[in-house]
C-alpha cells in the first residue's frame, strides 16, 4: 500500500464539539486517514473507527500499536455503526464524528478510479471487496435510473440525455479506464460548461455517490443516531455536497422537533448546538483548498431525567 495521504478537516472544531474528556468513548463513523481519532485519543479518549477501505484500516496500524487498547478500528459500514459499537464490546457512546468526504488518498490513487485527472480501473468502491464497480454498475443500470442519479447527486441538467450518452460507452464495449470515459464524457453536448470546474466533475461525483450508496448510507446512519448514543453526548457530521447536508440538517430538526426520543429503555431530547453550518476557518481553506465545501453541523442528546 502506498503512503496514505490525507488532511484532516476542521481537527479542532471536532473535538471543542464533541468536548472529549479522558475514559469517554467516541464513534469515528469515517476513519479514513485517522485524524479525528487521533485528535480524541490525544486528549484520552476511547475510540472505536469504522471504515469500508482496507487502506485505511492498514493505515490505522500505527495508532492501534500507539493507543493499543483504547484503539477499535474495524471494518464495516457506518449505516451499521450500532452493531459496529457492540462488535467493539460497547452499548452506546459519549460522542460520534462522521467526515463524509472521501480522502487525497483514494482521488489520488489512479488505481482507485475516483479521479478523471490520471488513466485507472473505473472502480469508485470504497469497499473493493464489494461488488460491482462503477464500470459494471454503469453497464446494468438503465438510462431512467442514471438520469435520476445524474439530478439529484451532481445537479446536472439535461440528465436523460447525458445518461443515454454514458450508456452508448458500455454498449460500444469502450474501456474501463477513467481517463478515457472522462475524454467520452467532455465530448458530450449536453454536458454544461463551466469555467471553475472540469465538467466531468459532477459526473464523477454522482456515479460514486450512486455505485456506494452514500445518500442510503448516510440516511440509515443518521436515523439510528439515538440508539447509540449515551445520555448527554455529541454527534458531530461534516458534509461535502448539498444532498448530504441538507439530509443532516433535516433529519437533526426531526430528532428535536420530536419530544422525547425513547430508545431501548433510555429516553433523551435532541438539540441543536449550532443552527448555522459551521465551515473551516479563511487560514484552514489555505492551508487545504479541498476543505473549502466542508459543512460541519452538530447535535447533542440531553437526558430526560436531569431536564425533570
Amino acid at each position: 500500500m502506498s503512503e496514505y495521504r490525507h488532511i484532516t478537516v476542521m481537527k479542532d472544531e471536532v473535538t471543542d464539539l464533541l468536548k472529549v474528556s479522558e475514559g469517554k468513548v467516541y464513534f469515528d463513523a469515517t476513519l479514513g486517514g485517522g485524524g479525528h481519532s487521533r485528535a480524541i485519543l490525544e486528549k484520552g479518549g476511547v475510540v472505536i473507527a469504522s471504515d469500508l477501505d482496507d487502506d485505511a484500516l492498514s493505515n490505522a496500524a500505527s495508532l492501534k500499536n500507539e493507543f493499543k487498547d483504547r484503539f477499535f478500528p474495524l471494518k464495516g459500514n457506518f449505516r451499521d455503526a450500532v452493531k459496529i459499537v457492540r462488535q467493539a464490546g460497547f452499548e452506546r457512546v459519549d460522542g460520534v464524528v462522521a467526515d463524509l468526504g472521501f480522502s487525497s488518498h483514494q482521488i489520488d490513487n489512479p488505481s482507485r478510479g475516483f479521479s478523471f485527472m490520471k488513466g485507472g480501473p473505473l472502480d469508485m468502491r470504497f469497499d473493493r471487496s464489494s461488488s460491482p464497480t462503477a464500470y459494471q454498475f454503469l453497464a446494468g443500470i438503465d438510462c431512467e435510473n442514471l438520469a435520476y442519479g445524474l439530478e439529484h447527486f451532481g445537479d446536472i441538467s439535461k440528465s436523460l440525455k447525458i445518461a443515454q450518452y454514458i450508456k452508448l460507452y458500455f454498449t460500444k464495449r469502450m474501456p474501463d479506464d477513467s481517463l478515457a470515459f472522462a475524454d467520452y464524457l467532455r465530448r458530450c453536448r449536453y454536458l454544461p460548461r463551466s469555467r471553475r470546474i472540469d465538467p466531468v466533475t459532477r459526473v464523477f461525483m454522482a456515479i460514486r455517490m450512486m455505485v456506494n450508496d452514500e445518500v442510503g448510507n448516510l440516511t440509515e446512519f443518521l436515523v439510528k443516531l439515538p440508539l447509540m448514543m449515551k445520555p448527554d453526548s455529541v454527534a458531530v457530521v461534516i458534509s461535502f455536497h448539498s444532498v448530504e447536508d441538507r439530509i443532516v440538517k433535516n433529519i437533526f430538526r426531526k430528532f428535536v422537533q420530536q419530544k422525547y426520543i425513547e430508545t431501548n429503555g433510555e429516553t433523551c431530547f435532541a438539540k441543536l448546538i449550532n443552527k448555522k453550518v459551521i465551515v473551516p476557518s479563511d487560514e484552514e481553506m489555505r492551508q487545504n483548498p479541498r476543505s473549502r465545501s466542508a459543512r460541519l453541523r452538530a447535535i447533542s442528546f440531553g437526558d430526560k431525567k436531569k431536564e425533570e
